[in-house]
């Protein structure tokens, strides 16, 4: 049988605009000269690991490190899962390409080496220092400040944590309206600030969702790119790699535990709580999909001790990254979201969630909660209560 001749490959190639054939498949937000979308090779559930460049006409995922051209994505996409001969037709028939009719024997050819990597975007640290600080208007940091009831201690600690962990506050300005974001910046274990999550909370403390404002998260680095301040990124020759909230930490405590956690609210919260970094250091994925070895290289290069605390949803899924991980220092803990948990803390609860309400809810109404999950313990204080009434009358 003959082979699909190659001129017909190489144009194929060089008429098929990778965004276009990515999305027929994934959902794609343009971003300055590039697009972004969720990774359909992993389960992502954040847009921008996933990443499209028109220009070199490829695409490429920074958290499962899935990357190549339209044939490759059309082979390897785990729900589209085409033969090469498939892959080659569906481009032909998208592209007015005529291969209906040329019979297929074809060894595609080697994959060519990757590009190098473009290096990665690092900021001066003037840039989190204008930016970290002047809290006194921002959501979630009146409501840590003002509405748990924290003991003397903690109270304490509240102003040090949040300045240790480089948290900010920054209002923008866009179709005439004004956004109010908390700024948690990400600095890596050798103190280079990377980029900074943008995020917006009630004066509850609770986190505004898309459903609820369009514009309810940003990051840093999307900033810089939409409006071509080319002074510190330039996308064309940087690569905007997250690190984990709180990293520039470990060099601090050099021999303390890590215990992570998924949101930054949660981190901080706990770190408050709980206090003593040498014996436990706080720290947030921002995201499940970023429990990968890469990104905790510098914990497990450290052979650091790390505990993960899953939300209460996602306790199969942290458990699964962490076998697949394949690091014997790493443990998942689970406890504050089952052993501690209330129904009043929602099916989704994570620890600061069970946290904050241990702290602020009375003592009869803890009582309350745990009798209305436990019988026996319902009749022990009922028979306690009866035999102390007795007690009352016979004096």
């Amino acid at each position: 049988m003959a082979k699909i001749p190659d001129e017909i490959i190489k144009l194929i190639e060089a008429t098929a605009k990778i965004q276009e054939v990515v999305g027929d498949f994934v959902q794609l937000r343009k971003t300055g000269v590039r697009y972004t979308g969720i990774c359909p090779f992993h389960d992502d559930r954040h847009d921008g690991n996933f990443i499209v460049y028109p220009k070199d006409n490829c695409y490429r995922c920074f958290t499962c490190d899935a990357k190549g051209g339209a044939i490759n994505f059309l082979m390897n996409n785990p729900h589209i899962k085409m033969s090469f001969l498939e892959a080659v037709r569906y481009l032909g028939k998208k592209y007015n390409i005529e291969t209906d009719n040329i019979p297929f024997d074809y060894t595609p050819p080697p994959l060519p080496p990757p590009p190098p990597p473009r290096p990665t975007l690092v900021l001066p640290r003037e840039v989190v220092s204008k930016r970290t600080g002047n809290l006194r208007d921002d959501n979630l940091a009146r409501w840590i400040a003002n509405d748990i009831r924290w003991g003397e201690d903690q109270r304490q600690r509240i102003g040090q944590v949040l300045h240790d962990y480089c948290v900010g506050h920054v209002t923008i300005r866009q179709r005439d309206r004004h956004h109010d974001f908390t700024v948690f910046w990400q600095i890596d274990s050798e103190g280079r600030p990377r980029t900074a999550h943008y995020m917006k909370y009630k004066p509850n403390g609770k986190r505004i969702h898309k459903e609820e404002d369009s514009y309810n998260t940003d990051w840093f680095h999307s900033l810089l790119e939409r409006s071509k301040a080319t002074k510190y990124y330039d996308p064309e020759r940087q690569e905007a790699r997250q690190c984990l909230f709180g990293e520039h930490l470990l060099k601090r405590y050099p021999d303390a535990p890590v215990c992570l956690v998924e949101s930054e609210k949660t981190a901080l919260i706990a770190a408050i709580a709980y206090g003593n970094n040498k014996h436990h250091l706080w720290m947030a994925c921002c995201g499940s999909s970023n429990i990968t070895r890469e990104r905790l290289r510098p914990l497990i290069a450290d052979e650091r001790r790390i505990i993960l605390y899953p939300d209460r949803d996602g306790i199969p899924a942290w458990k699964a990254k962490a076998d697949n991980i394949h690091y014997k220092g790493m443990a998942v803990d689970a406890t504050p979201v089952t052993q501690w948990w209330r129904p009043c803390d929602g099916p989704k609860a994570d620890l600061a969630d069970v946290v904050v309400r241990s702290i602020n809810q009375p003592d009869s109404q803890q009582l309350a909660d745990m009798m209305s999950n436990n019988p026996n313990l319902r009749k022990l204080v009922k028979t306690i209560d009866l035999e102390l009434n007795e007690e009352k009358e016979t004096r």
